[in-house]
């Protein structure tokens, strides 16, 4: 399988349907009040005219449906070509409104026409009274007021005379050419954000699956002086004749290799869990100095389940056997204590081993293992520091926040 997807692979995202038909509405719900407001305050235009327009939103919206699935099939690739695109689509769809608007507008004014004119109140205070030649008395009222001018259609800009559909409908299309462009403007903002809002999604699976990885790196690094030196001390205990002390070793020793590699590296473990796993690494080191290695253990019963990352103390504790306990020639005590500070959990491993023997030889690589899966699962919230102790030996404190549910 090749690793180069191509873009039939991964679609470019798009906006979500509802959000497009919502914002088609609203537009048009928009452009209605608009006009209405302005038709009521300048022209005084009645309910009639104001139906027609809200037809003519009507017939536009479903124009802009027809417009937002000519996008959606040829217009979310590349942002030039759909610019392109959404500037040639919008004339066949402005021509579509304008020809709504003509129609509807054209039924409101033949309406109008149709109406029978009201008879012109005649106001007897403006009449005038005069006598003829003859002396007969004559009543003459004043002239009916022009009848108004035929409504016009917003936008229209011909002359009446001259008007016709098609200039009527070319004229209007210029007008409705603009309110395509700019829902057009709409809705390729609307792809840009999905395709943001995707890209930040991808970013932050692709930084989760980096972490992870780096996490499971971290955690399989198992010192292989260990296992080559368990294995030899279990080749001594059989070619001696232990075999009880054989056996149980050979059972630490599965059962630490199947605890350690067999859990998922990306979730914490209870500290009491963690604990116990470093019990079996000692006793398996005990078969090897018996009589140099004193373990102490003191993690208060309260924070037994606090969660910590799987294995964060063995390369720890794995220094302690190596540089502590092996090189010395009189009994080493390994101390691991817990406690709590505030929200944080404190641990630390600490030897009274030579002063010589902590430092001498070692590269760092397993207390840098501990310090960046810190930093990977709780960022600069956690901290790692060594160094020797006053009276001898070594110590490393960890810091990090006192988790008790989640593991």
């Amino acid at each position: 399988m090749s690793l180069a997807m191509s873009n039939e692979d991964h679609p470019a995202p798009e906006p979500s349907p509802r959000i497009v038909l919502l914002s088609i509405a609203v537009f048009w719900a928009l452009y209605f009040t608009i006009w209405s407001l302005r038709a009521t305050v300048v022209y005084h235009s009645g309910h009639t005219m104001l139906l027609a327009r809200a037809l003519v939103s009507a017939g536009s919206a479903g124009v802009t449906v027809l417009f937002y699935l000519a996008m959606r099939r040829w217009g979310t690739t590349k942002l030039g070509r759909s610019m392109i695109i959404a500037a040639l689509l919008s004339v066949p769809a402005a021509l579509a409104y304008a020809t709504i608007n003509w129609f509807f507008m054209e039924r409101t004014h033949e309406k109008q026409m149709a109406q029978p004119a009201s008879p012109a109140p005649v106001s007897h205070h403006s009449t005038v009274i005069i006598e003829d030649d003859k002396g007969e008395t004559v009543m003459i009222a004043p002239p009916a007021p022009p009848a108004p001018p035929p409504p016009v259609s917003v936008g229209q800009m011909t002359d009446a005379e001259d008007s016709t559909p098609l200039t009527d409908i070319v004229d209007q299309a210029g007008n409705g050419y603009f309110f395509f462009i700019a829902w057009a403007a709409i809705y390729l903002s609307l792809c840009y954000a999905a395709r943001m809002g995707a890209l930040e999604r991808r970013t932050a699976e692709l930084r989760a699956a980096a972490q992870s990885a780096e996490l499971r790196a971290l955690r399989y690094q198992v010192n292989p002086h260990f296992l080559f030196n368990t294995l030899n001390s279990l080749s001594s205990l059989v070619m001696t004749g232990k075999k009880e002390e054989a056996e149980r070793m050979i059972i630490n020793l599965s059962t630490f290799f199947r605890t350690s590699l067999t859990g998922d590296p990306t979730e914490d473990v209870p500290l009491s869990e963690e604990i116990l796993l470093q019990r079996l690494y000692l006793d398996i080191e005990t078969v090897r100095f018996p009589e140099r290695l004193v373990t102490k253990i003191e993690v208060p019963e309260l924070l037994e389940k606090a969660c910590v990352p799987g294995l964060i103390l063995q390369p720890i504790v794995e220094n302690a056997v190596k540089y502590g306990v092996s090189r010395a020639r009189r009994p080493v005590t390994i101390r691991i204590r817990a406690s709590a500070e505030a929200e944080n959990l404190l641990l630390s491993v600490e030897d009274d081993g030579d002063p010589a023997g902590d430092a001498a030889g070692g590269t760092g690589v397993g207390l840098r293992n501990v310090r960046d899966r810190l930093a990977a699962r709780f960022g600069d919230t956690a901290h790692c520091h060594w160094g020797p102790r006053a009276g001898g030996g070594f110590v490393v404190r960890l810091t990090m926040p006192l988790v008790r549910h989640g593991c």
